[in-house]
C-alpha cells in the first residue's frame, strides 16, 4: 500500500506540473539538399528545390510558430537570382523575424576528409559573402549533418569564423553509442592547433524526421513521437532535445508537410501536462540558446571522427535484425576517400589553375575585363561545387558524375585561357602585336621549324621565389632546345615524348623562354637488367636481380635503407543486398576479403632504364596490360642537398581501367626498414594527426585521408619515410610498412557508382629525410607539387620579335628585394614555406570587386608564413583593402610584425578580422602591429590604404 500511495503521489507531482519547467522538444525543420548526387546540380533544383524554397516560403507565413533552416548558399543563390522582389522582401522579412535562419553559410556542404584547407575557405567564404551582400546575415551555427565523419580541421575553421556551434552526425557508430550511455552527445569540441573550442552537438541518430506513418491515428503518432522524444532526452545533459524534422530534398509541398506536424505538435501542447513534455518549432539558434543557458558545463574533448562506420540510414530489416545495429561491423567508410580517383586529381588541377588566375589576375591588378571576371566566377564556383560531400568523394550517380566532370573541363577551359591572355596583355603591354598564347604544347610545337622559334611564357603561381624542373609534351618526331630570354642555352633532356627543363621565377611573376627545333638525340633504352642502380648525386636507388626496387640511400635519410614496393589487390566483399551502406562494399565503403589479397608485382619485373641523366634519370615497369609505373630521379638545384629533388623521387603509375571481374581496390605499398606503428596525415593539407595502428580493428578501419601528404618516423637513426600526393587517397601504415590506395573498380549490379574504368596517370613523391625537418619539408614540397608552373605556348619569326615590343620577366613585387642573379644564372632555391593557405576572397557577384595576392615570408627558425590577398573595393574613388592571412607554422608561439608587408603602401588603418574577412575583431592604430601566434594558430588582418598607390 506504501508503494502504490508513493506512486500516486509521484504520479500527482507529475500531473501538477507546470509547463514551463517540462522538458522542451525543439523541431528544427530542414531540407537537406545535395549539389548533385543522383541528379546534376540544375537538375535537382528545377524538378526539385525551387519548390522547397517557393513553398517554404508560403507555407511560413501561415503560422508565425513555424520555423525553417536552410544550408546549401549555392541554391539559395540561384533561386534569389530568378526571385521577384517581393519574393526577396518576404524573405528579408522572414529573416527579421527569426521564422527563416540561415545556417552553415558555405557555397555547399562540404567534405571533411578529402577536401584542402583552400578549396574549404573558397567554398565558406563565397557562400559568406553571398549572405552578407544580399541579406546582411552572418550564420552562427553550422549544419554539418552529412559529410562522411569530421575532421578536427572544423573545430579551428568555424571557431575562427566566430561561429557559437556545429552539429554533427556521421561520426563512428560505436562512439555514438557511447556518447548516448554517457550522455555526451554535446560537448566542447577542442582544437589542438589553437587551443579553441566550439560547442558540438551530435545528432543522436539520424538527421530525417522520427518515422511517423501516415496511416496510424493521430493519438497513435502522438504516442509515438513523445515515446521517442522521451528517449532522446535521455541521451542529453538539459531538459533540450533537438529533433529534426525533414530529409532529403524534403519540403517540396511545405504547406502539406507542415499541416501534418501542427496537429501533433498542437495535441502534445494541449496535453503537455501528462505527457510531460513541450514540443515547438525551433530554428539552430533557439536551440542553441536554450541549451547554452540552462547552466550545464559540458565535456572537452578533441581527435576527430574518422573512419567512419554506420548503420542510418539502410533497409530497417538488416540493421536490427542481429543484435549489432551497425549493420556488419567491418563496413568501414574508407573507400571514399579514393573512389573515383580519376576526378578527384582532376578537381586537385582545377584547384591549382584557380590559385594560377587569382594570382596573375592580383598581382597585375588585371580588374574590370568581362572575360577575366567571369572566368574567375566559373572557377571558383566549380571549386566550391566540387567541395561538395557527394562530389570529391567520387560517390555520385553517373549523371551528377558526368556533370562534375562537364564543370571541370568548362573552368580549366576558361581559366587557361585568360590566364594566357593576361600573360601576354601583361608581357606585351607596350607592343602594338597581339599574341595568342596556349598551353596546348602538342598543336603549337608542331608548327616549329628551323626558320621560326616558340615562346614559353612561365608563371609562378607559388608565393615564393621559384626553382623547378617542368615537363613539355613534344609532338611525334619533334625534339628542341631550350633557351633563356638571352638566349643562351638551358639544360635540357628528353625522354620519350617529354623534354625536362629548369625554369625560375619570382613570387608571382613570369619568366621567358624559348625553343628551337633541334635534332633529336635520346639515348637508347638499357633493358635486360639485372641488379643495378641509378643516381642523382644525391639519392641512389638500388634494385635486386629481379629488378625489385630494394635500396635507398641520401644524405638526407641518414644513410642507407631498405625499401621494397608492391602493388596489391584487394578483392572486395559485396553487400548481400546491393545499394545498401550497411553491408559489404561500395563507393562510401572498403570491405576486403583480405583472404583473397592479390599482390600484383610479379617475381620479377621487366625493367628498362629510359633515362640516365644528365639532368633526368628514369626507369620504367611493366606489370601487366592495365598497370605500368616509371621511377624519375631528378638532378638536384642545390650544394646542401635541400631542395626537393635532394629528398624526392617520383613515382607514377599507369593504371586502368581495371579488370570488371571483381569488386577491388588497387594499393602501392612500400615496407621499409624503419619500425613504427604510428603515422602522421594531415587534416585537410594542413594540420599534423597522429594516427596509431589499432591492430584490433581491420585494416579498412585503419585507413585515413591521405590530403597532401603522410609520414611516418623511426626510431633510430632519426629518420622520416614521407608520400606526397597530388589528390585525395586513402592511407594505412604500420610495422614499417606504408600502403595507398590508387584506384578502385565496384561492378555491382544496382549501383553504377562504382564501376569506374577510367584510365589515368598519376604521381606521388617518395622520400626518406630527417625527422627534425619531415613536417616543414613535406608541406613546402607538398606547395610546388599541388601548384606547378603554368606554361604558355606560341611559335614566333625571331626571339627578337618578341623582346622588341615585350618584356622578358615580370616580377610584380618590384619594390621588395628580388633575388635574380645579375648573371642571370641559376638561383639557389629559395627555402619553401612550411604550409600551402591561399586566401581566395574574389566577391564575384556584387560591385566590390577583389583581388588575390599571395606573399611568403620564411624565417628559418620559425617557419611563419604569411599571404596578403586582396585589393577589395567598391569604385576607384574609395580606398583599398589588402587582406593578410599569417599562420605559424612553427612548434612554439612566436611575435609577427602584420604591418611588415602593409608598409609598402600608405596604411589608413589596420583590422583583425575573420577569416573571411567580414567581421571586424579588433582594430589597431598605425602600422606597427606585432601579435603573437601559437603553434598553428591562424590569425587574419585588413590593411586599408590609400587606392592611389595601387
Amino acid at each position: 500500500m506504501m508503494a502504490l500511495a508513493l506512486l500516486a503521489l509521484c504520479l500527482g507531482a507529475t500531473l501538477i506540473r507546470s509547463a514551463s519547467s517540462l522538458p522542451v522538444v525543439h523541431l528544427v525543420p530542414h531540407s537537406h539538399c545535395d549539389a548533385g548526387y543522383q541528379k546534376s546540380f540544375d537538375d535537382y533544383y528545377h524538378s526539385e528545390v525551387q519548390y522547397t524554397l517557393d513553398s517554404m516560403l508560403v507555407a511560413l507565413q501561415q503560422r508565425q510558430d513555424r520555423r525553417f533552416v536552410w544550408e546549401e548558399v549555392s541554391y539559395f543563390s540561384v533561386w534569389w537570382a530568378q526571385a521577384s522582389q517581393e519574393e526577396r522582401q518576404l524573405v528579408t522579412s522572414l529573416v527579421e523575424k527569426g521564422q527563416l535562419e540561415f545556417i552553415g553559410g558555405g557555397w555547399v556542404m562540404h567534405d571533411e576528409a578529402d577536401t584542402s584547407v583552400y578549396a574549404t575557405l573558397n567554398q565558406m567564404t563565397l557562400g559568406l559573402q553571398f549572405l552578407n551582400e544580399t541579406l546582411n546575415v552572418r550564420p552562427r551555427h553550422e549544419w554539418h549533418i552529412d559529410p562522411f565523419g569530421h575532421s578536427i580541421f572544423m573545430a579551428e575553421l568555424y571557431s575562427l569564423l566566430g561561429y557559437t556551434s556545429i552539429i554533427l552526425n556521421r561520426v563512428p557508430d560505436s562512439v555514438k553509442q557511447q556518447m548516448r550511455a554517457e550522455k555526451s552527445l554535446e560537448f566542447m569540441w577542442r582544437s589542438p592547433f589553437s587551443g579553441r573550442e566550439i560547442f558540438t552537438h551530435v545528432l543522436d541518430t539520424h538527421y530525417s524526421t522520427p518515422a511517423l506513418p501516415a496511416f496510424l491515428s493521430l493519438e497513435v503518432k502522438v504516442a509515438m513521437l513523445v515515446a521517442i522524444c522521451k528517449e532522446k532526452l535521455g541521451w542529453y545533459m538539459t531538459d533540450h532535445v533537438l529533433v529534426p524534422f525533414g530529409n532529403d530534398f524534403a519540403f517540396q509541398n511545405a504547406t502539406t508537410d507542415f499541416a501534418s506536424m501542427d496537429e501533433i505538435v498542437d495535441a502534445i501542447n494541449s496535453n503537455s501536462t501528462a505527457y510531460g513534455l513541450t514540443i515547438r518549432y525551433s530554428t539552430l539558434s533557439e536551440y542553441m540558446d536554450a541549451v547554452l543557458s540552462a547552466g550545464v558545463t559540458f565535456p572537452s574533448r578533441g581527435g576527430d571522427f574518422l573512419a567512419y562506420i554506420a548503420c542510418s540510414p539502410c533497409e530497417a530489416a538488416l540493421c536490427f535484425a542481429s543484435s549489432n545495429p551497425c549493420g556488419v561491423a567491418d563496413s568501414f567508410w574508407s573507400g571514399f576517400y579514393t573512389s573515383k580517383p580519376a576526378q578527384k586529381l582532376l578537381s586537385g588541377v582545377q584547384d591549382a589553375s584557380l590559385r594560377a588566375l587569382e594570382t596573375i589576375r592580383a598581382l597585375s591588378l588585371f580588374l574590370g575585363n568581362s572575360n577575366v571576371e567571369e572566368a574567375l566566377v566559373l572557377a571558383k564556383n566549380t571549386s566550391a561545387i566540387m567541395q561538395h560531400h557527394d562530389a570529391i568523394t567520387g560517390t555520385s550517380f553517373t549523371e551528377s558524375y558526368n556533370d562534375y566532370n562537364v564543370r571541370l573541363g568548362k573552368a580549366l577551359t576558361a581559366g587557361d585561357s585568360v590566364t594566357s591572355f593576361m600573360k601576354a596583355a601583361i608581357l606585351c603591354s607596350a607592343s602594338p602585336v597581339t599574341y595568342t598564347l596556349s598551353s596546348d604544347s602538342v598543336s603549337v610545337l608542331r608548327g616549329l621549324t628551323e626558320a621560326n622559334i616558340a615562346v614559353v611564357v612561365v608563371q609562378n603561381p607559388l608565393p615564393h621565389d621559384m626553382l623547378s624542373y617542368v615537363s613539355v609534351q613534344l609532338p611525334q618526331s619533334v625534339c628542341v632546345q631550350v633557351l633563356d630570354a638571352k638566349m643562351a642555352t638551358v639544360g635540357s633532356q628528353v625522354v620519350g615524348s617529354m623534354v625536362y627543363f629548369v625554369v625560375q621565377a619570382s613570387a608571382g611573376g613570369m619568366e621567358v623562354y624559348y625553343m628551337k627545333k633541334a635534332s633529336c638525340e635520346e639515348q637508347k633504352p638499357i633493358r635486360d637488367l639485372t641488379q643495378f642502380s641509378i643516381s642523382n648525386g644525391a639519392i641512389e636507388l638500388n634494385f635486386n636481380a629481379t629488378n625489385h626496387l630494394a635500396g635507398w640511400s641520401s644524405p638526407a635519410s641518414n644513410g642507407s635503407h631498405s625499401v621494397e614496393q608492391e602493388y596489391i589487390q584487394y578483392v572486395e566483399r559485396k553487400a548481400f543486398l546491393d545499394f545498401n551502406v550497411c553491408d559489404g562494399t561500395n563507393v562510401y565503403t572498403f570491405v576486403p576479403r583480405l583472404e583473397d589479397t592479390l599482390v600484383l608485382t610479379p617475381k620479377k619485373l621487366h625493367t628498362t632504364i629510359t633515362a640516365n641523366g644528365p639532368l633526368v634519370w628514369e626507369v620504367t615497369q611493366t606489370l601487366n596490360s592495365y598497370l605500368n609505373n616509371s621511377i624519375r630521379l631528378f638532378k638536384p638545384l642545390s650544394s646542401d642537398f635541400t631542395d626537393q629533388y635532394s629528398n624526392f623521387v617520383e613515382w607514377q603509375t599507369n593504371i586502368g581501367p581495371l579488370p570488371s571481374d571483381n569488386a577491388s581496390s588497387l594499393t602501392s605499398s612500400f615496407r621499409t626498414d624503419l619500425s613504427t606503428d604510428s603515422f602522421i596525415t594531415y587534416s585537410n593539407g594542413i594540420y599534423p594527426m597522429r594516427r596509431t595502428y589499432n591492430s584490433s580493428v581491420l585494416l579498412q578501419g585503419n585507413t585515413y585521408p591521405l590530403v597532401g601528404g603522410a609520414h611516418f618516423d623511426g626510431a633510430s637513426p632519426q629518420t622520416t619515410f614521407s608520400v606526397l600526393a597530388r589528390r585525395p587517397m586513402g592511407v594505412t601504415a604500420h610495422g614499417g610498412i606504408m600502403e595507398f590506395m590508387l584506384h578502385r573498380r565496384l561492378p555491382i549490379l544496382f549501383d553504377p557508382r562504382g564501376d569506374d574504368d577510367s584510365v589515368m596517370t598519376d604521381s606521388v613523391l617518395l622520400g626518406f629525410v630527417s625527422s627534425g625537418m619531415a613536417q616543414p619539408i613535406t608541406m613546402a614540397t607538398s606547395m610546388s607539387f599541388t601548384s606547378p608552373p603554368t606554361l604558355h605556348f606560341a611559335i614566333l619569326n625571331s626571339s627578337e620579335e618578341w623582346s622588341s615590343g615585350c618584356m622578358t620577366a615580370w616580377s610584380p613585387l618590384q619594390s621588395l628585394p628580388q633575388a635574380r642573379s645579375p648573371s642571370h644564372q641559376p638561383l639557389p632555391p629559395s627555402p619553401p614555406p612550411p604550409f600551402q593557405i591561399d586566401t581566395p576572397i574574389t566577391d564575384p557577384y556584387f560591385s566590390k570587386m577583389c583581388m588575390f595576392w599571395v606573399w611568403t615570408c620564411w624565417m628559418s627558425t620559425k617557419m611563419s608564413l604569411r599571404w596578403p590577398s586582396g585589393e577589395c573595393r567598391a569604385n576607384k574613388s574609395t580606398p583599398s583593402l589588402l587582406c593578410d592571412r599569417v599562420i605559424n607554422g612553427g612548434l612554439q608561439p612566436q611575435s609577427v610584425d602584420v604591418g611588415a608587408f602593409f608598409k609598402l603602401w600608405d596604411i589608413l588603418a589596420i583590422q583583425e578580422t575573420t577569416p573571411d574577412y567580414q567581421e571586424v575583431q579588433e582594430s589597431f592604430k598605425g602600422d606597427d602591429v606585432t601579435v603573437v601566434l601559437n603553434p598553428l594558430q591562424l590569425r587574419s588582418f585588413v590593411a586599408q590604404i590609400k587606392t592611389n598607390q595601387l
